[in-house]
């Protein structure tokens, strides 16, 4: 379904991505992190977000670490009823 997520990695190493996906996931182990190729860079986008808003509450605390992090439209993956 239609949401957002929070890119916090862009580059073109892949052993790279692995480690920001790592250290993402040991800090902050509520949300899920995603790891993408689009040729030729890998990224990394957190979170399963239906609101901007409910995107924005988590950007500012993922910022303080990840100072370039910033909001994306994605499909995003919602839990079940």
């Amino acid at each position: 379904m239609p949401g957002y997520r929070v890119q916090v990695f862009f580059g073109p190493e892949r052993n790279e991505a692995l480690e920001v996906k790592s250290e993402f996931n040991k800090m902050y182990e509520d949300l899920p992190a995603y790891l993408t190729y689009q040729q030729p860079n890998f990224k990394i986008r957190v979170g399963n977000f239906k609101t901007r808003l409910e995107a924005l509450k988590y950007l500012k605390d993922i910022q303080l670490l990840y100072t370039g992090a910033f909001l994306v439209k994605d499909n995003v993956k919602l839990p079940g009823l």
